[in-house]
């Protein structure tokens, strides 16, 4: 039996096959959170845009473009959901005071967790440069930190981020190389390899 491509699965919602959906959040879940929770600060916010993302999933199957990716659809929605938290976040201002989310709040594909028993000081570095990377990402204006988060921590190319943010490539591109010059600015100015 052949394996549903997302499209196909997608196709199965329009259709009404509810549990097609559960097959979708279940491949996208983990990296979908991964992303949204790069992009907001707090743990709670972050479910609940992935939440909402799913939601929306549902609600306008109807809208997807026959021949478009899935994934590259879902980014657009996650991503324009985490826009409009940030600006709720802005516009009402903050009530209370909360930590940015911790690394540990961010499920990994490639986490090691017996890094910390074997080798503690390893693990106390590579939490530091960590920290440093989330902070000087998080120092970028949102146009680089948005591209540098879809190129380099979910893997799109170039064309599929240009689909995403619905600008042109070469645009993506730029955005892409002054992030990557600030961000070894930033790490640099840190002494962070």
């Amino acid at each position: 039996m052949s394996v549903l491509t997302d499209e196909d699965l997608l196709v199965a919602v329009r259709s009404g096959q509810a549990d097609s959906l559960g097959i979708l959040v279940a491949r996208w879940e983990i990296p979908l959170m991964r992303f949204v929770s790069r992009m907001v600060e707090r743990p709670d916010d972050a479910r609940d845009v992935c939440q909402e993302t799913f939601l929306r999933i549902l609600d306008k199957a109807d809208a997807f473009r026959d021949g478009a990716r899935f994934s590259t659809w879902m980014y657009q929605i996650a991503l324009n959901l985490c826009r409009d938290q940030t600006r709720k976040k802005r516009r009402w201002g903050r009530l209370l005071i909360t930590p940015p989310a911790v690394e540990s709040d961010i499920p990994h594909e490639h986490a090691a967790p017996e890094t910390l028993e074997t080798n503690p000081a390893a693990a106390l570095e590579d939490n530091e440069r960590r920290g440093a990377v989330r902070r000087a990402l998080s120092g970028l204006p949102r146009e680089q930190r948005e591209v540098l988060l879809l190129k380099e921590y979910e893997g799109l190319k170039f064309r599929e981020i240009a689909d995403v943010l619905g600008i042109p490539e070469s645009t993506v591109k730029s955005r892409m190389y002054a992030g990557l010059d600030a961000m070894r600015t930033s790490l640099t100015a840190l002494n962070i390899q």
